[in-house]
């Protein structure tokens, strides 16, 4: 297969991902945090989700197929740029109420995910993908930068990512990506992480970090494995707890710090670690095998404004390897796939013939 025919951002490219994340968090371990290499049944267990996950690819990939996607004609460019720039606005007015900069304070950024950031964060990650999918114009790229800045002053990494990948994801099967193009966004995307993520690491109060960027990058990867390692002897023993505060109240991650951890920290503990928590392996195989299946048939409808809702889904279902699927907010961008299924049901074709 030619270079210029294959599919970067097909879902495949989770598997790739949860593997890279997984050889860094075990270089990691090795340089960073631990005296023990991680364990030979964190490692198995990711591999046999990668192979579920891959299954529930390839049974839609062989069963599936889509004639045409639908267009909705109500979303015009004006409306799409207005709701984008009300996203900035609100973005702004929500650190003007916070009193600072959270990018540099630790303990506003504790406080900085208020119910204006909930609205602001995917009402702008949606409609700027929208808006770049359905009506691209190269001036709106100054937008998608815009956003990644307000945002990212925020201090969470997740935010730059979102914005700065599924912009780049969306622009990619556009076909308006340009090898000088790419490079810049790319590097923009990088340092944009490493800086975020730096920064965040040194205004926390009471912690003095002598790791470079670069070395925090394979740190955390290395910690975050470690949690879903002391995660798999407890697997299945919280029945569902964590899954009913994505949807109620509460912080999952903080509860997942007490209760593997003992003490009172937010915690990220990788794609498999909640859903494994609450219901083990049974648990885990199911997450995948629904992740594989669902990405491949919205990949399936990436066209017109699928494509955007493709490449925000996409992106943070990468961003799940290292933190988790634990916030509602992020569950609603998968409703978004969901609308879009139900939107194009008339298109969608079951192959009688599995090889198709």
């Amino acid at each position: 297969m030619k270079l210029e025919k294959l599919d970067f951002f097909q879902p495949f490219l989770v598997v790739v991902a949860i593997l890279v994340f997984l050889a860094m968090g075990y270089v990691g371990s090795f340089n960073y945090r631990f005296e023990d290499p991680l364990k030979a049944e964190v490692i198995l267990t990711i591999l046999f989700s990668c192979l579920i996950f891959t299954a529930g690819i390839i049974a839609v990939k062989r069963k599936v197929s889509v004639e045409k996607t639908k267009e909705l004609n109500f979303l015009s460019e004006k409306l799409l740029l207005i709701l984008v720039i009300v996203a900035l606005i609100l973005q702004t007015l929500n650190m003007v109420f916070l009193g600072g900069i959270p990018l540099f304070n630790s303990v506003l950024k504790s406080n900085a995910t208020t119910n204006i950031w909930r609205i602001a964060y995917p009402l702008f990650l949606i409609m700027m993908n929208l808006l770049l999918a359905k009506y691209y114009d190269k001036k709106y790229l100054l937008l998608v930068v815009l956003g990644a800045l307000i945002f990212g002053l925020n201090g969470y990494r997740t935010s730059v990512l979102g914005i700065l990948g599924s912009s780049f994801i969306t622009l990619y099967y556009l076909k308006k990506i340009s090898r000088k193009l790419g490079i810049v966004f790319i590097a923009i995307i990088f340092i944009g992480l490493l800086g975020v993520g730096y920064i965040a690491s040194q205004s926390i109060a009471n912690q003095h970090w002598t790791l470079n960027p670069i070395e925090l990058v394979f740190y955390r990867a290395a910690f975050t494995l470690e949690v879903f390692e002391k995660i798999i002897p407890l697997g299945g023993t919280t029945h569902g707890h964590i899954l009913s505060m994505i949807f109620s109240s509460g912080s999952p991650r903080t509860f997942i710090g007490n209760y593997v951890l003992h003490y009172d920290v937010c915690l990220t503990s990788t794609l498999f670690g909640p859903v494994y928590l609450d219901f083990g392996l049974i648990g885990l195989t199911i997450q995948m095998l629904f992740m594989g299946a669902f990405l491949q048939l919205v990949h399936k409808l990436k066209k017109g404004i699928g494509v955007g809702i493709y490449s925000i889904i996409m992106t943070h279902t990468l961003i799940w390897i290292e933190t988790g699927p634990t916030d509602i907010m992020i569950w609603f961008l998968y409703l978004l796939g969901l609308i879009l299924i139900i939107i194009n049901h008339n298109y969608i074709r079951l192959n009688k013939n599995q090889y198709n």
